[in-house]
């Protein structure tokens, strides 16, 4: 079993402290504690580092609050932005309204070696269920017992499918960005992330800047680790998006196109100067929600 501090957490952020609150005080009680916390935060406003620095003081781990100014949609290059941050290790990855169960962590660690991708998934709360957290409920993992069977039949045909999309690609079938490494629940060795030069860049507004980054590990040989009904977060649901409407977003050309690479030419190496950097450690003494 992994010592506590040999897996590194990404949570990305924007203009949402609420429910970043609540995922940072999940973490908080994880079964192995993050080394550290970086927060990709795509250019929220003043309420966010507030409320990092008010919560920082009190968790068990420190926390790196990684922001860029607002200028649309970057979700690439904002967690660029994080991996820079990261030392090394493993690398786990969560979006800002997923709540990681209590053996998320953990199950990526002991799950996940050098050379291989994490891929984990959600149960997906309603609006409703989603609105009547706390963050005492996140603290104390409360929401675990929000558990939809319903969710729980998807999750284990998700399972299934994510399986057999593997077994091909151990045959060398493998059907191009499956089985999916989705960037709000996923994890992968930072040498590996950097081997790729992270996420594009060129990807900018919403959609496929997490499928081009699987495919591209893919090409540079990693293999996937299924998770799906082991690594689970609840999804601290909003309006879905149509299954369809990554079509009509602006990358669908650029992902479409032939001509690959497996290290993308703006990644993780593209200097920059308009990134602000701040590091919270926990106070001396001072006990941690998770504690």
């Amino acid at each position: 079993m992994p010592a506590s501090g040999t897996a590194s957490v990404l949570v990305t952020t924007y203009n949402s402290p609420g429910t970043l609150e609540c995922v940072l005080l999940a973490l908080s009680r994880q079964s192995l504690l993050p080394a550290r916390v970086v927060v990709a935060d795509d250019g929220s406003g003043p309420a966010t580092a507030a409320m990092i620095g008010r919560v920082a003081a009190r968790l068990p781990f420190p926390v790196t609050h990684v922001w860029q100014p607002d200028d649309g949609f970057r979700l690439a290059r904002s967690r660029n932005n994080a991996l820079r941050e990261i030392g090394g290790g493993l690398v786990a990855v969560l979006d800002q309204d997923m709540l990681p169960h209590r053996e998320w962590l953990q199950i990526h660690a002991n799950s996940v070696p050098p050379g291989c991708g994490g891929i984990g998934n959600s149960i997906d709360l309603t609006p409703e269920t989603a609105a009547a957290i706390s963050t005492d409920d996140a603290a104390a993992g409360g929401f675990e017992l929000m558990r939809d069977p319903s969710e729980l039949r998807r999750l284990t045909r998700l399972q299934r499918r994510c399986l057999f999309y593997a077994f091909l690609r151990g045959l060398g079938l493998g059907v191009r960005a499956k089985p999916k490494l989705r960037g709000n629940n996923m994890s992968a060795h930072l040498a590996d992330l950097a081997a790729v030069n992270g996420f594009d860049e060129e990807y900018v507004g919403w959609g496929q800047e997490d499928d081009d980054l699987g495919r591209r590990l893919y090409l540079s040989g990693i293999r996937p680790v299924v998770l799906v009904s082991r690594a689970v977060a609840f999804h601290m649901g909003h309006a879905p998006r149509s299954a369809g409407a990554w079509r009509n977003g602006p990358n669908v050309a650029r992902f479409h196109r032939t001509d690959l690479p497996v290290r993308c030419a703006r990644g993780m190496d593209t200097p920059r100067t308009d990134v602000v950097v701040t590091h919270h450690v926990a106070a001396a003494g001072e006990p941690g929600f998770g504690s």
